[in-house]
């Protein structure tokens, strides 16, 4: 195999986290890792907490153990547990992904838009770029491209601030969550099969399929799916099984919820976030320009 082959010797995953502990304690400890990684923009973007608890309270609730529904809905035939395991199966089968998204996020009359790109390859090598702006009545804000990468020589995490390495490929991603709007989480937790992020395994919540759509020009399977206040849309594509696009809605009543469970670990986020009144937020994710199974090298995640 040629020297400069992704299939190099695999990034050693340090910490991992196992479905039975998640249960009782993921929400609290992703919403964690979330606000630890959130606080350090909070200068750039009010909305960047809510956002990282947002997605918090979903993809860390999705690690608990829940049957998903084998009922077939509108469209074909097919059984809904069918569409999961065959999009399981299919980014199982990929050797790399990559693509370039959006996500849109509205919170109380402002919004944040991210632009992102996707590279991911087996074994461990993955590189997710987004850039923000940040608009509302008042004012436009734009900041910097940051990243999080991994090129084979350790787990790394771009916040504009210089590089700073992480212990491991799961707390690289899981940090760079809520400041990327979930571009780091959403897909690559399910390339790389992990807890956090992976919206497709056998413990995800029962999904209630709703009726097919396009994303694009992509015929998609759409299922919803409700935990904690928060509702999840996801759309699969009904030929390549895999995800085009996610929408979380989180009540202003969760966000209260999770706010305050945070700040009880967190006082400074009390303190920055005064005495405003907590709101509803609505998260867009979209992927497009999706290519599968191309040949990289280390040096394509490089920074």
């Amino acid at each position: 195999m040629a020297a400069n082959s992704v299939q190099a010797a695999p990034v050693g995953l340090a910490v991992t986290i196992s479905a039975s502990a998640a249960k009782g304690a993921a929400v609290a400890a992703s919403i964690t890792t979330l606000v630890q990684g959130t606080l350090k923009i909070m200068t750039y973007a009010k909305l960047k907490l809510a956002i990282g608890i947002s997605a918090g309270i979903l993809l860390a609730g999705g690690a608990a153990t829940v049957a998903v529904s084998g009922g077939s809905g509108s469209g074909d035939d097919l059984p809904t547990s069918e569409i999961f395991k065959k999009a399981q199966e299919k980014y199982a089968s990929l050797t790399s992904y990559s693509d370039e998204g959006k996500t849109v996020a509205t919170l109380n009359g402002s919004t944040i838009t991210t632009t992102f790109t996707i590279r991911l390859a087996r074994p461990n090598f993955y590189r997710i770029e987004w850039e923000q702006s940040s608009e509302s009545a008042f004012s436009t804000t734009k900041n910097k491209k940051q990243a999080v990468w991994s090129a084979g020589d350790g787990d790394f995490l771009e916040m504009g601030r210089g590089a700073e390495k992480q212990k491991s490929k799961e707390l690289a991603l899981s940090g760079a969550t809520g400041i990327s709007s979930g571009a780091a989480a959403t897909v690559p937790g399910n390339f790389f099969k992990m807890n956090w992020g992976n919206q497709l395994g056998g413990s995800v919540l029962s999904e209630k399929r709703q009726a097919d759509e396009k994303v694009g020009d992509v015929d998609c399977y759409v299922f919803t799916s409700e935990l904690k206040g928060t509702t999840k849309t996801i759309w699969i594509g009904k030929q390549d099984f895999l995800i085009h696009q996610i929408r979380n809605v989180t009540s202003a009543e969760a966000m209260k919820a999770a706010l305050a469970e945070a700040a009880k670990r967190h006082p400074e986020i009390a303190a920055r976030r005064g005495n405003r009144e907590p709101q509803g937020i609505t998260s867009t994710e979209t992927h497009a320009n999706i290519v599968v199974n191309q040949k990289f090298s280390p040096s394509d995640f490089a920074r």
